[in-house]
């Protein structure tokens, strides 16, 4: 019998076209590159992780430390082979009467350091590219906009977290990058106006697509490099970030239906951390997801460099090039104790040692103490019933006659050098750490001097100057790449909310093309370092009672809840001037034109403007004159008023238009001021040959005004509305009067 033919039937080449095969031989190339780019990403993430296995060991253990679990001990584990794969950390047993308690000295070590270097937001601006004024406004403008994103996006929480982990393990990381599917909270409160004005610019009639900055926490355990004595993470050839996401996600974000193929965590951080932590109920439901940033030059299959993400065993995005235009990683790297290598130390390291004493010692005294409360018996053998022997108090023991009484063991008392070793401990957390008295508030009796106070705690922080040095070169680099995110994608105007140097909030509107390439951002060198209240607000005091600061500076500068209330009560005056610049650097020409119309009377008859008739009151429709019947100009658009505290008003607009702001507004704008600081100094009679002005009810005068300047003021009018204002902020402001009263629409405070 023929033995049947095993070959299944194959379909004939020539049943496809060109196209076809070309088709299935492109996807194949795909599919091999795709499966080159995944082998490669996996190996090296092992050989990354095998190389730092040494430096997660003691992670873990700082980790076990800080969180209070300070009787385990690593053990190592092997594989199959009887090689060391890794280590696990257990809690060994001990027999019931051993004392092993826990005194964590180690957390409010950490915790003060925490609290000192995230205390201050680091002061970050921006130098401008070149001396131009445009620069010079741009760069301004972009130091806003790094202040607005740093509240809005809550940065400093970020960066908190980071904090924690780089006390714990010696190296933080904080990432910064745009979310491009992100919904953007820049357009949620668009009107339809805000949207035809974005049209006539050129923009598209609908809303923007979205897109958003997106800041995180990265931990030391999610993110690998190759070269662990490169202390740059620039100068690495590539990064890879790890992290696990539930199928879930993935199939919003990618639209893959992917089974999960690791624990949520326990292949990233060692499961018997996470058990001793009472983290570890874990579920198989995750999905393994590695991001990766090449350099260029450095893997054959990506020589000019770029990122890629892969999820599960799936290459879901390759972008040739850093699509960013700063060309950096987006991480910042804070180290904490330096140590020559990428990877930095924690002070748990050291403290650890000390902290497992500090436990033992104090367990043994407690074992001394309950074995003095409960003394041991010395009877023979035969005399008692051992088992009848309890702690029950006025308990009596019989024994049995012919035997002597039981007597209690005599003990020793623990060595005063025992007792000795607990001060001697204590002052190696302190030395280590570097936390002594003044650190915790307790000042040494009799320093009251704000040098002295500032001298002994710059003693303790010197040991943090580093991470400090390290914190602002971060905040730099996340200043920097925030602002160069800003130009590549804002191709619309956003709006942003800021706070002048006055702390009153305004929004303003800006694209990216205003930054104009200033996105060099520059921390203030030490602008991170605590500073102590206490010592603040005794130089503070000194400074006033000495008479260099004047007292309601001193309480401006001493920020005390309390404090700051009083001081605003007492500063209403600088407020109001304040908010007077601001009205006044935001007038427009046509308001200005729309302003001086208000004064001018309408023909009853055809309803238009009439200036034969003189200007008038638009409140009463009286003519505008001073109590000598002459006629006076209308008051300024943003009026002086009889309650200013004159002085004050001029100290402020005087300061305003010192600023760089000032020198960016338009020659009417600065014509305004000048005639409104020129105002409130005729009000204190400052102007030679001016008569002191009369108070009206909510203004005050400017002095005479001739006939014929008034003449030429209602013939501007009457030849153009626009030519009238911007001659009339040309007149010379002292030879203004006669009494003023606003118009309600501009009008005083109120």
């Amino acid at each position: 019998m023929a033995k049947s033919s095993s070959v299944v039937p194959t379909a004939d080449a020539s049943q496809f076209s060109e196209e076809q095969v070309s088709e299935l031989a492109s996807r194949t190339k795909q599919k091999d590159f795709e499966n080159q780019v995944i082998n490669w990403t996996k190996s090296a993430h092992l050989r990354c992780r095998t190389v730092r296995q040494q430096l997660e060991r003691q992670w873990y253990l700082n980790l076990a430390f800080y969180s209070g679990k300070q009787n385990v001990q690593l053990v190592p584990t092997s594989g199959s082979s009887g090689s060391s794969i890794g280590v696990r950390l257990y809690v060994p047993p001990a027999p019931y009467y051993r004392s092993r308690p826990v005194i964590n000295r180690i957390r409010p070590i950490i915790r003060t350091e925490l609290s000192k270097l995230t205390a201050q937001k680091p002061s970050a601006t921006v130098v401008p590219s070149t001396s131009d004024d445009s620069d010079l406004a741009a760069a301004q403008a972009g130091e806003q906009i790094w202040n607005s994103i740093y509240r809005e996006k809550k940065i400093h929480s970020v960066f908190r977290q980071s904090m924690l982990w780089t006390l714990c393990c010696g190296t933080g990381f904080m990432k910064v990058y745009w979310d491009g599917t992100k919904k953007s909270s820049q357009w949620e409160n668009w009107t339809q106006e805000q949207m035809i004005a974005v049209q006539s610019m050129g923009g598209p009639a609908q809303k923007p697509p979205d897109g958003d900055f997106c800041f995180e926490n990265i931990t030391p355990f999610h993110l690998f490099v190759p070269d662990l004595m490169q202390e740059d993470i620039e100068n690495q050839p590539y990064v890879i970030q790890v992290q696990t996401r539930s199928a879930e996600w993935v199939k919003l974000h990618y639209g893959l239906d992917m089974p999960p193929n690791v624990m949520e965590a326990s292949d990233i951080l060692n499961d018997s951390f996470l058990n001793l932590v009472g983290a570890g109920e874990f579920r198989k439901d995750s999905i393994m997801c590695y991001e990766v940033w090449i350099k260029p030059g450095n893997v054959t299959f990506m020589p000019e460099g770029g990122m890629f993400t892969i999820v599960g065993d799936r290459l879901v995005q390759f972008v040739k090039g850093n699509p960013y235009s700063h060309q950096q990683y987006p991480f910042a790297k804070i180290a904490h104790i330096p140590t020559g290598r990428f990877y930095g130390d924690s002070v748990i390291t050291d403290l650890i040692p000390i902290q497992r004493e500090y436990n033992r010692t104090r367990g043994q005294i407690t074992e001394n103490k309950n074995k003095m409360a409960h003394l041991q018996l010395v009877a023979a053998k035969g005399a008692i019933t051992a088992s009848k022997i309890n702690t029950e108090p006025g308990q009596v023991i019989e024994y049995n006659l012919g035997f002597p009484p039981p007597e209690p063991m005599p003990l020793q008392t623990l060595p005063a050098y025992v007792l000795q070793e607990i001060d001697r401990l204590l002052m190696d957390f302190e030395d280590i750490s570097g936390q002594h008295q003044v650190s915790k508030g307790q000042v040494p009796s009799g320093v009251t001097a704000a040098t002295a106070i500032n001298y002994l705690q710059e003693q303790d922080e010197s040991m943090l100057s580093v991470t400090h040095d390290g914190i602002e070169e971060a905040f730099g680099k996340l200043g920097y790449q925030t602002l160069c995110h800003v130009q590549q994608y804002w191709d619309l105007p956003r709006k942003v909310k800021v706070t002048g140097k006055d702390g009153y909030f305004n929004v303003i509107s800006f694209q990216g093309a205003d930054l104009k390439g200033n996105t060099d951002v520059q921390v203030e060198a030490g602008s991170s370092l605590p500073t102590s209240k206490a010592a603040k607000q005794a130089f503070l005091m000194d400074m006033m009672t000495q008479g260099f600061i004047p007292p309601e500076k001193g309480l401006e500068l001493m920020e005390m809840g309390g404090v700051q209330r009083l001081y605003e009560e007492i500063q209403v005056d600088a407020a109001q001037a304040s908010r007077e610049n601001m009205r006044m650097s935001a007038v427009t020409q046509e308001q200005m034109s729309e302003y001086s119309m208000t004064f001018v009377p309408k023909d009853p008859m055809t309803g238009q403007p009439d200036p034969s008739q003189g200007l008038i009151d638009p409140n009463t429709s009286q003519p505008l004159m001073d109590q000598a019947g002459n006629p006076t100009a209308p008051p300024l658009i943003v009026p002086v008023n009889s309650f200013d505290a004159h002085q004050v008003h001029i100290q402020i607009h005087n300061t305003y238009r010192k600023s760089q702001e000032f020198e960016q507004l338009t020659p009417e704008i600065k014509q305004l001021f000048e005639e409104h600081v020129n105002q409130h100094m005729m009000a204190m009679g400052m102007i030679p040959g001016q008569p002191a002005p009369q108070q009206g009810q909510n203004a005050v005068t400017s002095g005479g005004m001739e006939q014929g300047q008034a003449d030429q003021l209602l013939q501007q009018i009457a030849g153009s509305p626009q030519d009238a204002s911007a001659d009339q902020s040309q007149m010379d402001p002292n030879s203004q009067g006669g009494q003023q009263t606003p118009p309600p629409q501009m009008g005083g405070e109120g």
